[in-house]
């Protein structure tokens, strides 16, 4: 993966935070979507990061965000930097 379009990922979960913040969520849901970013971005640092590993992650990140029509920008900028970099999505299932 090449680090610039990593970067696209990571701003793209920078604004996937951003919103849910934003969203009715109640607490449990923004901890649990919390715990799904975390590793995400760990897994973006490593010096080859895991595709399935972030594919997992990205997709329900996508996943719970896809209802939200708040959200619906983010989670097309999510899309986008996933299908740059080769990650699969299937958050649309």
């Amino acid at each position: 993966m090449e680090r610039a379009a990593i970067e696209g990922i990571r701003e793209a979960l920078a604004a996937a935070r951003e919103i849910a913040r934003e969203l009715p969520f109640d607490g449990c849901d923004l901890d649990d979507l919390e715990d799904v970013i975390a590793p995400a971005q760990a897994e973006l640092e490593a010096e080859r990061p895991n595709v399935q590993t972030l594919a997992t992650s990205l997709n329900s990140i996508a996943r719970s965000l896809r209802s939200e029509p708040a959200a619906r920008s983010i989670v097309k900028q999510l899309d986008a930097a996933m299908r740059a970099v080769g990650v699969p999505t299937q958050w649309e299932h």
